[in-house]
């Protein structure tokens, strides 16, 4: 049967049809400016097409790189120039990014930390920051961190939260936890107050990345396992334990070294120095062979019974003699060594002499770090080797720097500390983000200048040995005791010197 209908009714349902279509074409319309004026679905803004920002700001470091973060692709990478180092870029707006500052790029050393404005690491650039100017000021790494940290949180960088995704083109130079997972590290650790002494052992990193400590020594004592620790990993290569908040610790980028400083269990400043273990020693001692420069720091409850030492150390095999030496009070004591060395890098000396000596070779058999008692107080020394023919130049110190020191000597000079350095093309040594065992440390006013011995890789501060208001402790020092040692690999510098005036011996190592 056929239905037809009459034409009233015909009408009635057309009309409302038209009036159904009409309505939605309204909200249709109405939803459409709403969704353009608020952003977008999902916090996002819509593309103007042709719109732009301008980002600007001064680094310590090298590189600037800006990231899609709905692309993980780079959309900007620009090189920092001038004194003070200065960048800008130019963004699309309407796109979310995130933002990393990568130091000694183009090196085997490169750095990278992501910039983080209070919790959020991604930000929104919205429509209206075209044609703006977003001024960031001073972004510096933050060394309790590893994050960079903007002097400045410009309104026009909305943030939108924490995305931890490292494109690929920066794979190469994050690290992460995978970095230390199934390695093993000989460590020596000096402590400076509280119970003065050492402590040598063995750190291990399971598959998990927990960390374990076995084999601990400390002042002839053998001590109770530790671990396991959840340790973490910081893009920029700071190892952290999330169970102590002071111990602070920088990983090499070759993966053979870690420094540490932290607030030892009875109370006083520490340093450690920890290093990947591996490969077969020759036990016949010829691994030690060569001519070594060392630095020595001797820990004491004051001025008197601490303080610093450098000189050359020459091996034939597991004989030793120090062939010159200066110390904190003058010329030390020329002298003739005995060492022997096992199939895993460890020196010890005869027990007889001095059972107290434990000394770790570096897997690359450039380095040796080792600790001891002499004449009842504890000592601490890195001996690098100066292979004939090795050439050095001021340009080698010229980076970005991690930098760990500690303090031995009167009661308030006694300290940890750690932070950032650059050097610049003229060896002009800049600090920043320091912080002591006390907390924050004000910004040096005064850089120091090093000149490099291009024949040794050593480093002094050129000058009439006055005392000077800037120094890797925070506090001034005596520059003419200044003196350091580069590493043949040239991401490594140690260094001791005299405070002026406040009693202390600072001993520091700077990782690239």
């Amino acid at each position: 049967m056929v239905c037809t209908l009459g034409p009233d009714l015909y009408r009635e349902r057309v009309g409302m049809r038209v009036i159904r279509l009409y309505f939605g074409l309204i909200f249709w319309v109405l939803g459409t400016l709403a969704l353009a004026g608020c952003g977008g679905g999902g916090g996002g803004s819509s593309a103007v097409p042709g719109a732009t920002t301008t980002i600007q700001g001064s680094v310590p470091g090298t590189v600037v790189v800006a990231v899609d973060n709905n692309t993980n692709l780079e959309e900007g990478r620009v090189t920092a120039t001038g004194t003070p180092k200065t960048f800008s870029m130019v963004l699309p707006t309407g796109k979310i990014y995130r933002f990393y500052v990568m130091e000694n790029e183009g090196t085997g050393n490169s750095r990278v930390y992501p910039m983080f404005m209070g919790t959020n690491n991604v930000f929104e650039l919205d429509n209206t920051a075209n044609g703006q100017t977003i001024a960031l000021g001073v972004i510096n790494p933050d060394m309790v961190t590893g994050k960079a940290i903007p002097a400045n949180n410009p309104a026009l960088m909305i943030g939108r939260g924490v995305d931890p995704t490292i494109p690929s083109s920066m794979a190469g130079t994050a690290f992460s936890m995978d970095n230390v997972k199934g390695t093993t590290w000989g460590y020596n650790t000096m402590m400076t107050s509280g119970t003065m002494g050492w402590e040598h052992g063995i750190l291990s990193f399971d598959g998990n990345g927990l960390g374990n400590m076995i084999g601990i020594v400390r002042n002839g004592t053998l001590l109770p396992d530790r671990g396991p620790v959840p340790f973490t990993m910081s893009l920029s290569g700071m190892l952290l334990n999330p169970r102590d908040i002071t111990f602070q610790c920088v990983v090499s980028r070759d993966l053979s070294v870690m420094v540490a400083t932290f607030t030892d269990t009875a109370g006083g400043p520490a340093m450690m120095i920890g290093q990947k273990r591996g490969g077969t020693f020759l036990t016949d001692g010829s691994d030690m062979t060569g001519i070594w420069r060392f630095q020595r720091l001797t820990a004491g409850n004051d001025i008197l019974s601490s303080g610093w030492a450098y000189g050359t150390m020459t091996f034939v095999s597991g004989a030793a003699s120090i062939t010159s030496i200066t110390t904190n009070n003058g010329p030390g004591t020329l002298g003739n060594f005995t060492f022997s060395m096992d199939t895993n890098g460890i020196m010890t000396r005869p027990p007889l002499v001095d059972p107290s000596f434990y000394g770790v070779m570096s897997l690359d058999k450039s380095m040796i770090v080792a600790t001891d008692t002499s004449g009842g107080r504890p000592d601490l020394w890195v001996m690098m080797r100066t292979t004939q023919g090795t050439v050095y130049s001021g340009t080698d110190m010229t980076g970005g720097w991690v930098m760990h020191s500690v303090s031995s000597g009167n009661p308030g000079s006694r300290d940890w500390t750690f932070g950032h350095s650059f050097v610049d093309s003229g060896g002009t040594n800049t600090f920043s983000q320091m912080v002591g065992s006390a907390g924050a440390i004000a910004p040096i006013p005064a850089p120091n200048t090093m000149a490099m011995n291009i024949a040794t890789g050593v480093m002094t501060i050129p000058g009439p040995g006055v005392g000077t208001g800037g120094g890797m402790m925070g506090g001034g020092m005596t520059t003419a005791t200044f003196h350091g040692i580069m590493n043949e690999a040239k991401n490594m510098m140690v260094s001791t010197y005299t405070t002026d005036g406040g009693g202390g011996y600072p001993f520091s190592m700077q990782l690239k």
